[in-house]
């Protein structure tokens, strides 16, 4: 089956306040087949004076976006007869954060290849752009033994907010490569649906002020706090 692929000219999202600040692009691109459809959003970074690792970084999401795709359109492909509508992959870029020598973006990706409902998943890029390097959660944070901060954290806010927090069937914890992203005010912690609730919750979040949290994070991270 040949595919007939639409590609959509690239609208650039520039995200920047000053010269100096990483422009942010959102490439969205399209295709379609007999079995399936794809719309996807690829983010791309140029930071001043870090061209190198920029076009590498770029380079990598692209590859991760095409990757992606191929294993969607396999799947697609086996299941054309199960299933009355054709297959569907979207994925859509939302950038949180773009300041500070840091970014934080969120990628959303949906997929349906039959069943009661497709499946929405994200994938956080927290990048700090002074170092030239993706971060993780435990990056942030001066010492060991940040999870059990964090952790206590959570729980007093699903204290404050019982009713928004009432339907989790499980405890939350910070795991190993928690997700996480970055806004003006707060860490997100989150978690995947089905992780800590129904399908229909959707994504569980915990705000936590940053400001509250500055006396446990490594320096070079508190230009992170803008409160």
């Amino acid at each position: 089956m040949r595919w007939r692929r639409i590609f959509v000219p690239a609208a650039a999202l520039i995200i920047s306040a000053c010269a100096a600040q990483t422009a942010v692009n959102i490439v969205s691109e399209e295709y379609e087949t007999d079995y399936s459809e794809v719309s996807m959003q690829i983010l791309e970074i140029d930071i001043p004076g870090a061209k190198e690792f920029s076009e590498a970084y770029n380079a990598e999401l692209r590859q991760e976006a095409e990757d992606t795709a191929a294993g969607f359109d396999s799947e697609a492909k086996e299941v054309a007869g199960e299933i009355s509508q054709k297959s569907v992959l979207q994925t859509t870029q939302d950038v949180k954060y773009n300041k500070n020598d840091f970014i934080s973006a969120v990628e959303e990706q949906y997929t349906y290849t039959g069943g009661a409902h497709g499946m929405t998943l994200r994938k956080t890029r927290n990048i700090d752009t002074l170092a030239q390097k993706e971060i993780k959660l435990g990056d942030l944070f001066a010492e060991e033994g940040y999870e059990e901060t964090l952790n206590r954290m959570i729980r007093e806010l699903r204290e404050k907010n019982p009713e928004e927090y009432s339907e989790l069937w499980a405890e939350p914890v910070i795991k190993p490569e928690q997700d996480f992203y970055i806004t003006d005010t707060d860490l997100v912690i989150y978690y995947q649906p089905y992780e800590l609730s129904y399908y229909a919750r959707g994504f569980v979040e915990f705000p936590l002020r940053l400001s509250e949290l500055r006396g446990y994070m490594k320096e070079e991270y508190y230009r992170l706090i803008t409160e």
